[in-house]
């Protein structure tokens, strides 16, 4: 195209242009050079301004000739020595007007001048380029660039290894191409806003360049075989200046549309990438074929017309895009529930992201390795026939990277075989890696033999290939190993043909065809057939004990919701999905097993605890209203309202928690509660903490969610199945699609011979419960297994250490701090109800003698040392002896505190805040004096892993633990409370000191204990006490929060640079929890400048300060190594229970930048599940 056929859209062009010109390149000095425009820009804006001055005078667009002539009076004149070259090839500039560069006398190479020559002797300096690939926007030939940003660089990414031929401008013949290094690297400009936007790529080899992937039609001299000044101002001038003049500033292909979906809301960032593409087609710029796909696939989900449900209100759209740091994958979350089609419809958008950036991602790999086609020559139907091949075989992209495969593997004439072997070996590297990272697996009980397998490593590595698989869609997968008998089980959910192509490129017709429901629901089996031979295969793969693989494929009901096309199944759906998507994102929540903890799993600031109404079934008291089970679930910041609890927990009637009673009937004694309390802070007051009992969790399922996302929590009664309103109280069931057990020997030798081409013949080949229907699809069947199947987990991994009689090795008692699984009890009901147990067991023990039985008992009731056992004692014994049936006593102490505890809260609200305090007092002093028994320690556990950490850090030799009923700490919690409230902070602290004592490895005694030492400004105390917490802390609230309260007692304590340090650790832990934080370090810095004081500004230096003065840094605290240790041991061990707790802790012990549990841990997590 000849310069006259683009005057038009040259610099001539002033009204539209030359206006552009400054804004871009000088006028808009924040985008470029991050701040005020600099003195060396004048010259262009004096240009800028006389070409307007005399547009506002006469009226008139200047044309080229007068830009022609205001450039060359502004010009530099170059003398003959002076080195340049001019680009007449590049269009888009007026007549008369060439691009180049200078290389100025004096630079010794460092500097070159970019501009415009109004002939070979008279040029205008644009930007200055230096040797490090950078290009700075000014007209100054000395300009000093030290302080400022580059508005264009060009930056070394990675050497590889490519035959020197058509990359390089070479033509390639039947002859062998030589192999040589080259360095790759890309090509960014900084967009209108100031952020860097990839635009090309280039290549190096022999000091030579080539220029890749850019959006400007340029003729093969302009992009091979250039030297560095050549090559840095034709990309500048090709993919930067004159894009920007033009208005048609991009990036090209995916790297636009990644730069797009990384920084704006992603519908937006999908419509705008595709106008991106149809505005430069417009303006003769390249499109790359991927471009084509990616607004094929957005065209397909819906993306591109309005969706209801998902549009921007006021400016915010209610999803949020994210990518995996495993799988590298797309997911799409939503802040709030979606209507069923909404929330369809982003599981398709996502979906259709996700294929597009695994055919990104593989035509990244043929770049890599020299291989065609990259994104810089592939068409739209090779595009087209790469997505149908990773599709067709999902193995491909699964889990494999760009050196797992040969050089000459072609997806789109796949075996079917090739990619799922190379997934076997990726499996066993990868446990190879895992256990060369962790402990030796060690034998945990003294009836265990020698450890071959360890369920730790197994489950940890087959987590993270979970979580690793690059799917393009969403599912989501449960999975239990025993490995001591050889058996997996394996159960995901399966994409609907809601999720296939409705189209696809036809190789004979050489056209587009549309897929009808019956083909896509084909599609829709055999893909999800194939995603389970992989899953099985990593199975197999991970450890060669593995002999069985029981695998179920599950659907969610998309399909059925679509095709009933009922409200309530939609509403329901709707539901499912964000519980779904919660999965996706590691989201744990709480389990309501007994392997909680005890109070929710509550963390952070000790004043505002989440107040529950559960009871004790066990000890319920005649005064308290029935309470059903209810299972809740947290956020990754760790609130959660857990209504799991033991021995009594806090009373249940309707008990006041930090916001007050509604009930009309209450008004009047809430209006004299009022009057009582005028002037308190009503959300600083816990009348009770959370329960601690797990009502009705005989079965202990522990699982909150399956794999299906069924939240429900119970099964459909039978009358349920015949309500017709059932779908409104319940969750859409889960429909189960397949079912299949593999043998190790014949799955190997069935999918190395015949891969995942005919997916349908390998499952019938294993005889799997499956019903094809005539078009394909498949149909709900009965299953054939369950994951609960006691074989698919450990020998008892769900018995509770309250009823183990594990004896455990001395390897394992050392890390446990325990020698038998008693000692790792937390639940005083459950060690008496297991010693009844044990009783009526030895009672009906005819190989014994009745002497031995009294002994046996007597033996058995030492051991747990409770006072109130003890004096059953005699009763017990007598029974024995008489061979009479051991009476099923009833243990009353706490039911009795519990009454005691209600009376005091009915006079507090009757207004005798005296007497209440005075019943509750009495009534805790008698179960005080009651459990101070001499040679027994009393003591509370909040949770299995705080008690390994007590029994490591606090227990000294020989002791005997007396576990407290968990009502007598609450007691001492609450009425601390109230005292606090009341102003009588003495009283209150004798009974922080007591939950103290009670507790010492509950951050939450020390917290609370710590605000209530700084209330009284007892500096010195209030520090040993955030620091005693600290030094337990198991979750970054508590640390968080420990580190403030340190802070501000080191600030009273004039230790400056602790406090400032603390406060940063703090928020650093835990960022934007504490709403005063970052106030309270502002005037803190203030005061230490005002005494010219150096104080930490960032956690790098508050590391240091704290090191300095000893001082412990969370995460890497004792606590941490105790309860990775553990937690390793407990897993290998199958004891489930306390490991759910310890692994939870381990997993909140991190030190990166995620706040919450990480996915792969979320996922090792759920596996420990009943």
């Amino acid at each position: 195209m000849s310069k006259s056929v683009n005057k038009s859209d040259g610099l001539g062009d002033f009204s539209r242009k030359a206006r552009s010109l400054w804004s871009t390149l000088a006028g808009k000095a924040e985008d470029f050079l991050d701040g005020d425009t600099a003195d060396h820009e004048q010259p262009l804006n004096d240009l800028v301004k006389k070409a307007a001055q005399v547009y506002a005078q006469t009226g008139k667009r200047p044309d080229d000739q007068f830009m022609h002539d205001l450039l060359t009076s502004t010009s530099h004149q170059l003398g003959p020595m002076v080195k340049r070259h001019l680009f007449p090839e590049i269009q888009g500039v007026p007549e008369g007007l060439t691009l180049g560069w200078v290389q100025w006398p004096g630079t010794r190479g460092r500097f070159f001048s970019l501009g415009v020559f109004t002939d070979r002797s008279h040029f205008a300096q644009i930007a200055l380029a230096d040797d490090h690939g950078r290009v700075f926007v000014g007209q100054q030939r000395q300009m000093d660039v030290q302080n400022q940003q580059a508005a264009f660089m060009l930056g070394k990414e990675q050497e590889i290894s490519l035959p020197y031929g058509r990359r390089f401008g070479r033509q390639e013949g039947d002859g062998q191409v030589p192999t040589v290094r080259a360095i790759q690297g890309g090509i960014v400009g900084r967009d209108q806003t100031g952020n860097l936007c990839w635009l090309a790529s280039w290549l190096r080899y022999d000091g030579r360049y080539t220029l890749e992937q850019l959006r400007p039609q340029l003729p093969p001299d302009l992009r091979f075989n250039l030297e560095y000044r050549d090559a840095v101002a034709i990309s500048f001038f090709a993919a930067y200046m004159l894009p920007h003049i033009q208005g048609v500033f991009t990036g090209f292909g995916s790297g636009n549309i990644f730069h797009r979906l990384n920084r704006e809301a992603p519908m937006g960032a999908i419509r705008r990438s595709v106008q991106d593409m149809v505005r430069a087609r417009s303006s003769g710029q390249r499109v790359s074929g991927l471009e084509d796909l990616f607004a094929d696939l957005m065209q397909e989900s819906g993306a591109l017309g309005e969706v209801p449900g998902l549009e921007a209100v006021h400016g915010a759209e209610p999803l949020h895009l994210y990518a995996s740091s495993y799988s590298g994958a797309y997911f799409l979350t939503w802040d709030t529930g979606l209507e069923f089609s909404a929330a369809l419809r982003a599981l398709q958008i996502e979906g259709n992201l996700n294929r597009f950036a695994s055919v990104s991602a593989w035509l990244e790999r043929n770049a890599d390795l020299g291989i065609y086609p990259t994104e810089d020559t592939v068409t739209r139907v090779q595009a087209a026939r790469l997505d149908q091949a990773l599709l067709d075989d999902p193995a491909i992209a699964a889990l494999l990277r760009s050196g797992d495969l040969d050089r000459d593997f072609d997806p789109i004439h796949d075996d079917g075989r090739t990619a799922l072997n190379a997934i076997l070996s990726k499996a066993a590297a990868t446990a190879e890696k895992v256990r060369q990272e962790a402990p030796r697996a060690l034998p945990v009980r003294t009836d265990q033999g020698e450890v071959t397998s360890s369920e730790w490593v197994y489950r940890q590595t087959f987590s993270l290939l979970m979580r690793s698989l690059r799917l393009p869609f969403r599912f989501d997968v449960e999975f239990r190993s025993n490995l001591e008998e050889g058996e997996v089980a394996i159960a995901f959910t399966s994409a609907g043909r809601a999720m296939m192509p409705s189209s696809r490129y036809d190789d004979d017709r050489h056209a587009w065809v549309d897929l009808d429901d019956d083909q896509r629901a084909a599609m829709s089996a055999d893909y999800n057939l194939r995603v389970g031979l992989i899953m099985a295969a990593l199975a197999f793969g991970v450890d060669s004990s593995v002999r069985q693989v029981s695998l179920q494929i599950d659907s969610v009901g998309l399909e059925e919701a679509v095709d009933e096309q009922n409200s309530a199944i939609r509403t329901m759906m709707g539901q499912a999905l964000e519980a779904f998507e919660r999965m996706r994102s590691g989201d744990m929540g709480t389990t309501g097993s007994k392997a909680d903890p005890k109070d929710g799993d509550i963390h952070g600031d000790p004043t505002h605890p989440i107040v529950t109404d559960a009871v004790s079934p066990q000890e319920e008291v005649p005064e308290t209203s029935d309470q059903s089970e209810t299972e809740s679930s947290e956020d990754e910041g760790g609130t959660g309202d857990d209504r799991s609890g033991h021995d009594g927990g806090p009373v249940a009637e309707d008990t006041p928690s930090d916001r007050p009673i509604n009930t009309e009937d209450e008004s009047e004694i809430n209006q004299e509660f009022k009057d009582l309390i005028k002037g308190v802070d009503l959300d600083e007051v816990a009348f009770a903490m959370p329960s601690s009992q797990n009502p009705a969790q005989d079965s202990d399922d522990g699982a909150g969610v399956d794999a299906s996302g069924d939240t429900s929590g119970r099964p459909r009664s039978e009358g349920n199945e015949q309500n017709p309103l059932s779908a409104l109280q319940s969750n859409p069931t889960v429909r189960n699609l397949v079912t299949v057990t593999f043998s190790r020997e014949l799955f190997l030798s069935r999918v190395r011979q015949a891969g995942v081409t005919d997916p349908k013949a390998v499952f019938s080949f294993f005889d799997a419960a499956m019903e094809v229907t005539p078009a394909g699809g498949l149909a709900p069947v009965d299953a054939d297994f369950d994951m609960r199947d006691d074989r698919f987990s450990p020998r008892a991994s769900q018995e509770e250490p309250e009823f183990s009689d594990t004896v455990f090795t001395p390897q394992a008692a050392e890390v446990l701090g325990a020698d038998h699984a008693s000692g790792l009890s937390i639940q005083r009901a459950d060690l008496l109800q297991h010693a009844l147990g044990l009783f009526h067991a030895l009672s009906g023990n005819q190989n014994m003698s009745s002497a031995e039985k009294a002994q046996e008992a007597t033996r058995i009731i030492k051991e747990i040392a409770d006072p109130e056992l003890d004096q059953l004692a005699p009763q017990v014994a007598s029974a024995m002896i008489d061979e009479t049936k051991v009476p099923d006593f009833d243990f009353a102490l706490s039911s009795q505190l519990d009454k005691e505890r209600i009376r005091a809260r009915d006079l507090l609200f009757s207004g005798a805040a005296p007497q209440a305090i005075q019943v509750e007092q009495d009534a805790i002093d008698r179960m005080d004096a009651f459990f101070s028994t001499d040679g027994r320690v009393p003591r509370y556990f909040n949770s299995y892993a705080e008690r390994v950490v007590y029994n490591r850090l606090f227990a000294t030799p020989g002791e005997q633990t007396l576990l407290i009923p968990d009502n007598l700490f609450y007691a001492h919690l609450e009425i601390a409370d109230v005292l606090s409230q009341l102003k009588e902070d003495q009283a209150a602290l004798q009974h922080l000191n007591a939950m103290v004592a009670y507790a010492p490895a509950y951050p939450l005694s020390h917290l609370k204990l710590a605000v209530m030492l700084a209330n009284q400004e007892d500096w010195d105390s209030a520090r040993a006490a955030t620091l005693n917490a600290l030094r337990v802390a198991l979750d970054r609230d508590d640390a968080s929060f420990a580190y403030y309260r340190l802070a501000y007692a080191a600030w009273m304590r004039d230790e400056f640079d602790v406090a400032a340090a603390a406060y940063i650790m703090s928020e650093h832990i835990s960022p934007d929890r504490i709403s005063a934080l970052k106030e309270e370090l502002s005037e803190l810095r203030s005061r230490a400048q005002s005494q010219c004081m150096v104080l930490p500004d960032d956690f790098s230096s508050a590391r240091t300060v704290l090191s300095e003065h000893g001082l412990p840094i969370w995460p890497h605290t004792e606590v941490a190594g105790i309860v990775r240790d553990a937690a390793r041991i407990c897993v290998d061990g199958g004891m489930f229970v306390p490991a759910r707790t310890l692994s939870m802790a381990a997993a909140r012990m991190n030190d990166d930048d995620n706040e919450g549990v990480d996915v792969v841990q979320a996922q090792f997590m759920r596996s420990l599940n009943a």
